[in-house]
């Protein structure tokens, strides 16, 4: 036997040994309290109040659930005798335990009776039924950890009473709230009941579901026991995650012209208050996910694209030789159709065929440019990774010194990161995505499509299929010949996955050989489903978050939608304007910015040009998003024919061709561009100080974030400063009052805002305990579109995608999706494997560095993309 097999079974013996030990300490304790109270009762010696028999236990009551009501019967009574308030509060709160252990027990049994039936299948046991079982066990060995944590320290001179008075308050709490979502379980079972179907059938709507049952308390959720059903390593990044929610919050809702020395302390102050304070963070936490609007959940999930964490793959992830951003610009092309398609009425315009009415002649199909609410012209963002250089990589070159590039894969995986359609990008994905490049051997293509609010349903959807056609027309520039392609994606990113392979069949595009879905929406609406309640107690997902996510990307408010109608409409004048007003040497530098670009996509439109449609064509436009597009260098010093790259995250930059100035000047059409990039393309902190002057103070602050002092007020604040300075009174006064100033602020805790101009419904203080329904997010409606919802789609398309391994969890709130899902496809015979993770969060790729179940998780995923392609 070697030392580690050794060392193994030591450590569990010991730790058998150490259960068994609590377990006994706990029947001897029991034993001892009976002795106690029988030698009382012989002695005369009676309490003053006298002690209330201990209930009969339940026969139906499982072993777990039996052992903790009998732990509870005990903590009551040995407090009972405990008149100080804090010994009292245990002794209800285990009195009113024992009341929901059985009420759980009851419900739970009821749902185990009908659970199986919703199963994909025999071998893949997983729905949410099962899940809020799941739960409700955990709840269960929680309770029991508390209790013995208790009875172990009762009787020390150092017990603190008031800790675990709260912690059982806590748990009491929170068996009460999964109490009422098994109730509402129940009502869904009665919607549902011998169809198998997790989906509500008929007219049923979640607003009806909430309004038949009792208010959930969510906060029990997100308080002591946040994190409780999952393991013990992804337990402490969530509770981690809740204390940055909560802080975060503080600094957003600050006031705007606190600088950033005030906004870090306050960070570092609210966190030690959140970390000490569970209760105050649970309130925070609810209250920000039913009131915070979509501005706050980005810029909180965007913490992971700040510099820091940019750096943080490349020091603690694998290492990959190729790692680059990719511009691809926004001009139509063709592909040949594939073979046996029939287009219908509506696609017989977009398929074009060479030669007359010939069967065997090559039919092509017209690859638009994304144009939905951005407009066209737009360029699209992909990142390139691969753990080795292949040849005809772009930027390669022929041979790099010595080193001859590796032949090209014949695989190539399409990946669409996931955020919830309004967040994250493919570099804060890019940790797991260097493993997977690692582990597939392959190179990965991972798209950076337009986010949400600003760009709805279907831009994204657009984006990334445009992505794939370039992909299919332009393998060879990529290291692969493209002979597997598999789409992958996460969360949001895995709806785009499915939807790409739909528009494949819509269009005539060759289809992907594969498709791998990691916890996937595959039906955005609001239909209600056991696993969809699972987000009132989800600390990544919470259910206000992911309402105000498919909000924003399928049902975007009017203001949006006229917003980006007049900037479309802006755009096409600028771009239809005479060639000779885009050359004006009179121009600003911001007209000349937009000049390059307006040259680039003009250029690319030309029909004259042979290599429109070619390689070579793309290839100037590529550059990295990250490069600044001002002061750039003059192109005419760059007499590179082939671009070098460093060994990680070296970007190709384009620099855009300058114009003469000699050409003709149109005054008046540069000056129409300036006041256009003004209003739309400027960012304001770039505007001058002359023209802040003219803005109310009430429009100076926005996210936050507050502008420089006008030169007004520093003449005014001035003055006061030499007024205050004249006496050392008033130098002591100016001193005590800056510090009195800066502290209030950094330790107060600020409203959240709705608008500029608010009414007392829309103050809502973070801090405060708020009942609320959840029914009041339902207030907007969801198109029923395929490319949205992929469930919805019809069985004829359904019948033509690929392989499909779905991989979920049963703690996702998107599990009822995935199993629906997959059960659609496999009715229509197609090839498709489901496989439900334990113990793990929605989003738990993003974490395969903090925690060893996230990196199993992600092993799991590494094993079915290397079956979907043919990897051995």
């Amino acid at each position: 036997m070697d030392g580690v097999a050794l060392y193994t079974m030591i450590d569990a013996a010991s730790t058998e040994l150490a259960s068994q030990k609590l377990n006994s300490q706990f029947d001897d304790n029991l034993k001892l309290a009976h002795e106690e109270e029988k030698i009382n009762h012989v002695n005369g010696k009676e309490a003053s109040e006298p002690t209330p028999p201990p209930a009969d236990i339940p026969a139906e009551l499982q072993a777990s659930y039996r052992s903790l009501f009998v732990a509870c019967q005990e903590h009551a009574a040995f407090f009972a005798k405990d008149h100080t308030e804090f010994g009292q509060r245990l002794h209800a709160a285990h009195i009113a335990w024992q009341d929901f252990i059985v009420l759980a027990n009851r419900l739970v049994l009821q749902i185990e009776s009908f659970a199986h039936e919703y199963d994909f299948d025999e071998h893949t046991p997983g729905n949410g039924y099962r899940s809020f079982v799941y739960v409700t066990n955990a709840c269960i060995s929680h309770g029991i950890s508390i209790c013995k944590q208790l009875l172990a320290t009762r009787t020390t001179m150092f017990f603190r009473k008031k800790v675990y008075m709260k912690e059982v308050e806590a748990c009491s709490q929170l068996l009460s709230s999964i109490c009422t979502c098994l109730q509402y379980l129940l009502i869904l079972r009665q919607w549902s009941a011998n169809t198998g179907d997790l989906f509500a059938c008929g007219t049923h709507t979640a607003e009806q579901l909430f309004e038949l049952g009792d208010t959930i308390n969510q906060y029990c959720f997100y308080g002591r026991c946040l994190g409780f059903q999952y393991g013990n390593s992804i337990r402490g990044v969530l509770r981690f995650l809740g204390i940055s929610m909560a802080s975060y919050s503080e600094s957003y809702y600050s006031r705007a012209d606190d600088g950033t020395i005030v906004k870090t302390t306050r960070s570092l102050w609210t966190s030690g208050k959140y970390l000490m304070n569970p209760e105050l963070r649970a309130r925070r936490i609810v209250n920000i996910s039913q009131n915070a609007k979509i501005d706050f959940c980005k810029s909180f999930w965007f913490l992971a694209e700040s510099e820091l964490m940019l750096k943080l793959p490349s020091i603690v992830g694998s290492s990959i030789k190729v790692n680059r951003i990719i511009e691809l610009p926004a001009e139509p092309f063709q592909l040949p159709r594939r073979k046996n398609f029939k287009p219908s009425e509506k696609l017989g315009s977009d398929v074009n065929q060479n030669q007359g009415d010939d069967e065997d002649a090559i039919q092509f199909v017209d690859i638009a440019v994304p144009s939905a609410h951005l407009g066209p012209g737009l360029p699209i963002s992909v990142r390139l990774l691969s753990a080795k250089r292949r040849s005809g990589m772009l930027g390669e070159g022929r041979y790099r010194g010595w080193h001859k590039p590796t032949p090209p894969s014949r695989s190539i995986l399409l990946h669409c990161h996931g955020g919830g359609f309004v967040a994250q990008s493919s570099k804060s994905h890019e940790l797991y995505l260097r493993d997977w490049a690692v582990a597939l051997d392959c190179p990965i293509l991972s798209v950076d499509y337009s986010l949400a609010p600003e760009a709805p349903f279907p831009r994204a959807l657009q984006e990334v299929f445009y992505a794939y056609c370039w992909l299919l027309k332009n393998a060879e520039h990529l290291g692969t010949t493209a002979e597997r392609i598999v789409c992958a994606g996460d969360s949001a990113g895995a709806n785009l996955s499915i939807g790409v392979a739909l528009k494949c069949i819509e269009q005539g595009v060759r289809v992907p050989d594969g498709l791998f879905l990691a916890y996937c929406p595959t039906l955005v609406s609001f239909v209600p489903s056991p696993a969809r309640l699972l987000c009132l107690m989800d600390p990544l997902l919470p259910f206000g978050f992911m309402m105000r996510c498919l909000r924003a990307y399928a049902s975007p408010a009017k203001e949006t939608l006229q917003q980006n109608a007049k900037h479309v409409e802006e755009v096409a004048q600028i771009r239809n304007a005479p060639k000779s007003s885009l050359g004006s040497a009179t121009s600003s530098r911001r007209t000349s910015l937009a000049r390059s670009t307006l040259t680039s996509l003009e250029a690319n439109a030309d029909p004259d040009d042979e290599s429109s449609d070619t390689f070579a064509s793309a290839s100037a436009s590529y550059h990295s998003q990250t490069v600044e597009r001002t002061d750039m260098p003059n192109s005419e010093g760059d007499n590179s024919s082939c671009v070098s790259f460093e060994d990680d995250s070296q970007p190709i930059v384009h620099y855009p061709v300058e114009i003469s100035a000699d050409t003709p000047k149109d005054l008046e059409t540069a000056a129409y561009i300036d006041q256009f990039l003004d209003k739309y393309l400027i960012d304001t902190a770039t505007i001058e100080v002359s023209e802040e002057t003219t803005l109310p103070a009430t429009q100076v602050q926005s996210n936050g974030l507050g502008k420089d002092m006008t030169d007004g007020n520093i003449l005014v604040e001035t003055g006061r400063d030499l007024i205050a300075m004249d006496t050392l009174h008033g130098r002591w006064q100016e001193a005590v009052n800056n510090i009195t100033n800066t502290l209030s602020r950094c330790t107060k805790s600020y409203e959240i805002h709705g608008s500029n101009a608010l009414s007392p419904q829309d103050v809502r203080n973070m801090d405060a305990l708020i009942a609320r329904s959840p029914s009041e997010e339902f207030a907007f409606d969801v198109p029923k579109d395929p490319f949205l919802s992929p469930y919805w789609a019809c069985d004829d398309w359904l019948s033509q995608l690929p392989e499909t391994k779905i991989l979920t969890l049963n703690m996702d709130p998107c599990l009822d999706d995935c199993v629906m899902f997959a059960k659609k496809l496999k009715r229509l015979g197609r090839q498709v494997n489901l496989e439900i993770l334990e113990g793990l969060p929605h989003g738990f790729l993003n974490f395969t560095m903090l925690s060893n179940e996230a990196m199993d998780g992600s092993n799991h995923c590494i094993k079915s993309l290397q079956a979907l392609l043919q990897i051995t």
